[in-house]
């Protein structure tokens, strides 16, 4: 560097480690912090930087979080391969969570040593949450907070995988709403909205956590009841919904009344993949329309679609 030059080393770190937003920090071979930025100090509760070094991020995280980035700093220590980008998540005390990414860089002597590593940690929070926020706008039903067909497609794949595994039972219930066009045509849209709203609150509270309810488009909702013991089990899986609808719904000083037409399908009695359930569990609520049930159990012989039982 050149002598008229005022910026020499000293003088660019130390303005990097005075006014950087990121936390940047030095380590010693045994992983014990020998610098750190003033952003990293202040978020640490540390006022006096020099409080902080020979710490390990044991002692300054936690042993499960600390533990963790240790790990992480003796492979770099071990191999002189940098880590770029790494995302991480820790608990704060007061519940929050905060998000990171992370690169560690090794530091080598003259005699090309390796002697410590540089971090430089960068709070994601704000891009973290917002990525929250658009995977659960692709998964949900933006009108009930369901999930959506998208979800349900999965959650389905996983149960049949499960239930492939353990050769246990699982029922899908396909239900549309009896006179919702009626709600729609006297009321208007806006009290049909609300209506589906208060429909998937009353399925979602009629139902164990473990099983799915799903909004497929319109009043088409879809439920998957995972790890029954028996198909009989069945029956009582349908008394609960059909129970959901005995009571009217008041909404903006109207009580409306509705009721739910269902198709049932049994894995695996009626199929053994995604698609034939779910077409299985529909054939089934067109029964129950066409026979005035609250719901039918998909026959269990050769139901199809082309024997003229269907016309729609």
């Amino acid at each position: 560097m050149s002598a008229q030059n005022p910026l020499n080393d000293e003088l660019c770190f130390r303005a990097l480690m005075e006014n950087t937003a990121d936390s940047i920090y030095f380590k010693d071979r045994k992983c014990r912090l020998q610098r750190v930025s003033r952003k990293m100090a202040l978020d640490l509760g540390f006022t006096n930087r020099e409080e902080i070094y020979g710490k390990t991020d044991v002692e300054l995280f936690g042993r499960e979080f600390g533990k963790r980035t240790m790990l992480d700093d003796v492979r770099i220590m071990e191999t002189g391969n940098p880590i770029i980008g790494l995302i991480e998540s820790r608990r704060l005390k007061d519940g929050q969570v905060n998000w990171t990414t992370t690169s560690k860089l090794p530091i080598y002597d003259n005699d090309g040593g390796l002697i410590g590593l540089m971090g430089i940690t960068r709070e994601i929070n704000e891009l973290k949450e917002n990525e929250i926020n658009l995977q659960y706008l692709a998964t949900h039903d933006p009108l009930t907070d369901l999930p959506n067909r998208y979800l349900m497609n999965d959650r389905l794949d996983q149960i049949l995988s499960r239930s492939k595994r353990s050769q246990s039972i699982f029922a899908i219930v396909y239900m549309d709403l009896n006179g919702f066009k009626t709600v729609n045509d006297s009321y208007g849209h806006e009290v049909g909205d609300l209506l589906l709203q208060e429909v998937a609150k009353r399925l979602k509270n009629c139902v164990r956590p473990t099983d799915t309810v799903a909004r497929l488009g319109g009043d088409e909702f879809l439920i998957i009841f995972a790890g029954l013991t028996r198909g009989e089990d069945v029956i009582v899986v349908a008394n609960k919904v059909h129970d959901c609808f005995v009571n009217s719904f008041p909404i903006e000083n109207h009580q409306v009344k509705v009721n739910a037409g269902m198709g049932i399908s049994l894995y695996p009695d009626h199929g053994e993949d995604q698609e034939t359930l779910i077409k299985a569990a529909d054939y089934a609520m067109y029964l129950s329309k066409k026979r005035g049930r609250s719901y039918v159990i998909c026959p269990p012989d050769n139901y199809t679609l082309d024997k003229g039982d269907r016309s729609d």
